[in-house]
């Protein structure tokens, strides 16, 4: 439960590294989704990007994971002081010890620079399937907003998967 409560909160983090920051989205108008050109060679390099970079989040999600561990604080404290000050709170506001706080300060000096890490990781990831990170974002934000380009992407991967899956001999 610990380890699959932080590991949930890091990969929410992880993945606003593709997202559109949250102050964009309420800024811009609502508009259609631009409507950008993808061919089906393109949305695989596309998901054999995406799939490397999973494993270079899963990763580095196993480092941040052992991090909070080994600095002994609970991941509810380190996922509460991290939220009070996403809000702005003073440490001083909140009912956490002082231990906790110079543990909290510890593992996420730690887990910043595997998170730098991480993101450089991840473009060479990308690029390493032939995609340019700037493209992989465009793609991936157009997904994000266009249902029939969800759609395609999810029956390739399905695809891909049946390839994958192993054959069973029939009567099983």
């Amino acid at each position: 439960m610990k380890l699959q409560s932080i590991a949930t909160a890091m990969l929410a983090a992880v993945f606003a590294l593709f997202a559109i920051p949250a102050q964009a989205q309420f800024e811009m108008p609502q508009e259609a989704p631009p409507q950008i050109e993808v061919s089906d060679s393109e949305l695989e390099l596309f998901i054999d990007a995406s799939m490397n970079a999973q494993s270079v989040q899963a990763q580095s999600q196993q480092e941040m994971i052992a991090i909070v561990d080994e600095e002994g604080i609970e991941v509810n404290t380190y996922n509460e002081i991290i939220q009070a000050q996403q809000m702005g709170q003073s440490l001083e506001d909140l009912d956490i010890s002082a231990s906790d706080i110079e543990s909290f300060e510890s593992a996420y000096e730690q887990i910043q620079e595997v998170e730098v890490r991480m993101e450089r990781d991840l473009a060479q990831a990308i690029e390493e399937e032939g995609m340019e990170m700037e493209r992989f974002q465009e793609i991936n934000m157009a997904i994000q907003q266009d249902p029939e380009l969800q759609q395609r992407v999810q029956q390739m991967i399905q695809e891909v998967q049946m390839q994958q899956a192993p054959q069973q001999p029939e009567g099983y």
